[in-house]
């Protein structure tokens, strides 16, 4: 073969191998970009789909979330309601028993009616020894003083004490008879005690507590007086009370201590 021959016979071979080659490429390319197309459809797709999805489950979960603290604040509001009622009602409950041991407390005060006073280093020994003599015959015990026929013998010293522990230490106790008839309490100063009727005495008035007010340990309390056909200290059955009066009583621990009384209004019997 000659040299030209064989120089076109390569050229010829070179354009074969070149066209197979740019077919190869262009078929590569074409199904390349096919794919890249089908690619991004599906991205297309895909991506819709999930993003539908998406806000939907976005839109559940805020639901959710808003419900559950409605929910949570409703909650929160029942349990602060029922506890400012709970409250209340205790409050309610806790004066009321403060109100009725006030009052067991000044039942044999209020027995007595002793007068207004706004120092109880003014008082007479008479209503002192009044108040102190009703306190031991209907709210002490007597078990241990002697008892003879009717007469009931109380010691000068429970007197005094008694009397202390109902208007305080700053006053003075001068041992004397006081009372009349059925109140009568004679003292018997060679035996230093005092001679009491040991039956049942029907008291002047019975206590109810209406209000009560304090600033730290002082009271201020708004006595009603009812009349002696109430049977229950505190408990009144009558509708409306004889007279009003305003104790004021400092409170040390269990001790009670009147410190004044004053008249509210006049009394019915007055009017």
């Amino acid at each position: 073969m000659s040299k030209n021959n064989r120089k076109n016979k390569n050229h010829n071979e070179q354009k074969g191998e070149a066209k197979v080659i740019n077919g190869l490429v262009g078929s590569i390319e074409e199904a390349f970009s096919e794919d890249i197309s089908d690619i991004e459809q599906d991205d297309v797709v895909v991506a819709d789909v999930p993003s539908g999805l998406n806000t939907g489950k976005i839109k559940k979960v805020l639901c959710f979330i808003v419900g559950l603290v409605v929910i949570v604040f409703a909650v929160i509001g029942a349990v602060c309601t029922a506890t400012a009622v709970g409250s209340f009602i205790g409050n309610i409950a806790e004066r009321t028993e403060l109100k009725n041991e006030f009052a067991l407390y000044l039942y044999p005060v209020v027995a007595t009616d002793p007068p207004s006073f706004e120092d109880a280093t003014t008082l007479t020994n008479s209503t002192i020894i009044k108040a102190a003599v009703s306190r031991i015959l209907l709210t002490g015990d007597t078990s241990n003083y002697q008892n003879d026929t009717g007469v009931l013998y109380i010691p000068e010293y429970d007197v005094e004490t008694a009397a202390k522990n109902i208007f305080g230490n700053s006053i003075t106790v001068t041992h004397q008879t006081v009372g009349h008839v059925e109140d009568l309490a004679t003292y018997i100063a060679d035996k230093k005690v005092y001679a009491v009727a040991s039956a049942s005495r029907i008291p002047n008035y019975y206590p109810q507590v209406s209000a009560i007010e304090n600033i730290g340990e002082t009271y201020t309390l708004t006595v009603d007086y009812y009349p002696p056909t109430v049977s229950i200290p505190g408990l009144a059955n009558e509708t409306e009370s004889s007279k009003s009066m305003t104790y004021v009583i400092e409170v040390s621990g269990d001790r009670k201590t009147i410190k004044s009384i004053a008249l509210n209004n006049v009394t019915r019997e007055d009017t």
